[in-house]
């Protein structure tokens, strides 16, 4: 199962808008790996009927582990299910139930009425975890959320010149930042970002350019300068939501920036849980949220965060325009919360990278 799991999250990013999954058939006694495969990108082939198609006759008598429970139902492809039970799997393990409300324990029902044993995995909080963005799309409709912030060494955002990024990282911390844009569906910054900084939002690591995500900027004026390293070029998409008033009379950009139209919420800005529910319809699971501090404030406080990376520089003292990374708070905010729980803190050459996990749905 933790190899399934580690094949899952190779393709994180690619296959929306299904999950990605998992599936190695193994021999029921010996334990030797007969095939394996994940989702394809795109979301097809599922990653089950992939491992059984490579296994062929050897899958008669063998064991299946996957990632999530395989689907019952007929769409573009036939359902992994009956798939399973024709090659003659005896068993199957299985890491997180299915929440589509088209395959929730509806898999396990017909393998099992075919005489195919069930097994739940002992590994099921990482499969959870790791099909988290799934499960909030089907049942809460909007993407896992994954917010990433660069502090100093003082735990302070430096705000740069227009135009002009300020870092506070190292070039490998950096690549692992593009390495989680390489993951996501999708990545979103504030207007204030695209004025301050003129980031293109791409994944730049070799090899790895066709990668990057959907590129999707908040900006309840719709108005950007129009010579932004953003809008070079239509791939990635660029998807600008803006107020639904702002819609009748868009601001001129180039070609392929797409509009989209969002209400405005109490307090003026755009109401994120309206957006964040387009992007579910739009079958993106998982957003990578890279705004500044207001930003990253605003989805704290709309309880809209399910995991916050936090890569620290090794910088001492903060520039005078430096800002807490929550506007006006601290990473204590995260440090002294419930709501969250420190995953992981590991060395990234002098930088260290902090991961904060939301306790309602990891469970350590």
């Amino acid at each position: 199962m933790r190899a399934a799991l580690f094949l899952a999250r190779t393709n994180q990013g690619r296959t929306r808008p299904n999950p990605s999954v998992g599936a190695i058939v193994a021999g029921a006694v010996s334990g030797e790996i007969i095939s394996s495969a994940v989702t394809a990108p795109g979301g097809r082939p599922h990653a089950e009927a992939l491992a059984l198609e490579k296994a062929g006759p050897r899958a008669r008598g063998a064991v299946l582990f996957t990632t999530l429970e395989p689907c019952s139902h007929h769409g573009n492809t036939p359902p992994c299910a009956d798939a399973i039970v024709t090659a003659g799997i005896s068993a199957v393990f299985y890491g997180s139930l299915d929440p589509d409300p088209r395959v929730s324990g509806r898999g396990f029902a017909r393998l099992q009425t075919n005489g195919v044993a069930v097994y739940p995995s002992p590994l099921a909080n990482e499969a959870d975890w790791h099909n988290l963005g799934h499960a909030l799309r089907m049942t809460e409709r909007r993407p896992f959320i994954q917010l990433k912030l660069a502090v100093d060494g003082a735990n302070k955002v430096p705000i740069g010149a227009a135009g002009r990024p300020t870092w506070v990282t190292s070039a490998d911390t950096r690549a692992q930042a593009h390495l989680l844009r390489a993951h996501a569906d999708a990545i979103l910054v504030g207007r204030g970002t695209i004025i301050a900084d003129d980031p293109e939002l791409t994944c730049r690591l070799p090899g790895m350019e066709s990668r990057s995500p959907i590129r999707i900027v908040l900006s309840a004026s719709g108005s950007f300068p129009s010579e932004r390293r953003l809008f070079k070029d239509a791939f990635p998409p660029v998807w600008i939501f803006t107020s639904e008033s702002r819609m009748a009379s868009p601001h001129e950009l180039p070609k392929g920036v797409r509009y989209r139209p969002a209400p405005l919420d109490k307090t003026g800005g755009l109401d994120l849980c309206a957006v964040l529910a387009t992007l579910a319809g739009d079958g993106i699971s998982r957003l990578l949220v890279e705004g500044g501090p207001h930003i990253a404030r605003a989805f704290l406080d709309a309880r809209l965060a399910d995991e916050i990376i936090v890569m620290k520089g090794a910088g001492g003292a903060s520039p005078a325009d430096a800002m807490p990374p929550f506007v006006d708070e601290g990473l204590e905010r995260l440090e002294d919360s419930p709501d969250f729980i420190l995953q992981s803190q590991r060395a990234s050459g002098d930088d260290v990278v902090y991961s904060y996990r939301s306790s309602k749905y990891w469970r350590g």
